[in-house]
């Protein structure tokens, strides 16, 4: 590992454990040369506590050490679902196999003596899975036409914020949206036209919430729900005005938006099926206001007032 070349990874927070100051020295300024951050450890109990106060992405740790040793170390982080990788270094190799200790949650494995540029070789790669399962794990909870985080985000970030309704005894509402006269816009102008409609829908949702409280998913085709916590009922049907007001703006005709809105209520004992019932009660309203006379409604529940 030449330390003037700089690596072509980006910078990683590192932690490396080794008790052998001189051997934890030498791949700490090798990884601090190639631009990542590092900290370093003696043994697996001293890993554990740095762990305990700071980030790390990736750890490389000697699996021979007192008080607590590599294997020990590595079964910690696996069985604590803690989200680091992990590069293990053995001088033993009939005491450690690499089935071993990858099985035991190691993402690679390397024996002494190794050379500087084989650590970075397996350290880049690891970089770039790491990467890689980040980029994926995002486009699981993304809708790739709007951007908008998809109806399985919805339902887990429902939950939180019915746990945190709970707990902090504020209000919670959905909206529940679609766009009427949809199918009709994408028979007149094609699918094309449609798929940018729903983009500029998602651009005005995006735009009406409050940053970092309010939430705004695209559930399905046309259908969009927003979350909307710490707001009284008369706020809450401003912000669907508002968001009405935008849409019909772009006149896009024929269409519109409806939106049904319902209040989170606790009343089963079952947090999972309050979340239920106001999906039911939002979708219903919604409904009620598409059966409306010109449709672009805005209907609450009532048991929502």
């Amino acid at each position: 590992m030449n330390s003037e070349k700089k690596s072509t990874v980006p910078s990683q927070s590192i932690l490396v454990v080794d008790d052998e100051p001189q051997a934890c020295e030498i791949i700490s300024d090798a990884l601090s040369s190639q631009g990542h951050i590092v900290e370093s450890a003696g043994d697996g109990m001293e890993a554990i506590e740095k762990i305990k106060r700071s980030v790390f992405s990736i750890i490389v740790t000697d699996m021979d050490m007192p008080q607590m040793d590599g294997m020990q170390l590595i079964e910690y982080i696996a069985r604590n679902n803690i989200d680091i990788d992990i590069i293990a270094i053995t001088g033993h190799i009939m005491k450690y196999t690499y089935t071993e200790v990858v099985e035991a949650g190691a993402a690679d494995f390397i024996t002494k003596p190794f050379s500087l540029n084989e650590l970075e070789a397996k350290l880049n790669r690891l970089i770039r899975e790491r990467i890689l399962r980040k980029q994926l794990a995002k486009l699981a909870v993304r809708d790739p036409l709007t951007s908008l985080p998809n109806r399985r985000s919805f339902e887990e970030n429902a939950r939180k914020e019915a746990i945190r309704t709970i707990r902090y005894q504020h209000t919670l509402y959905l909206f529940f949206m679609d766009v009427d006269n949809f199918k009709k816009y994408n028979d007149l102008y094609g699918h094309q036209a449609g798929d940018a409609l729903l983009i500029e829908m998602a651009n005005i949702l995006e735009n009406s919430i409050r940053e970092n409280i309010d939430s705004v998913y695209r559930y399905g085709g046309d259908e969009f729900v927003m979350l909307v916590p710490h707001l009284p009922a008369a706020q809450a049907l401003s912000v669907a005005e508002r968001i009405c007001g935008k849409f019909d703006s772009l006149k896009l005709e024929p269409t519109s938006i409806s939106i049904g809105i319902a209040k989170f209520i606790e009343k089963s004992g079952s947090i999972d099926q309050d979340i239920q019932d106001m999906i039911q009660r939002a979708d219903s309203a919604l409904y009620a206001a598409k059966k409306s006379p010109g449709k672009n409604g805005i209907l609450v529940d009532e048991g929502s007032l």
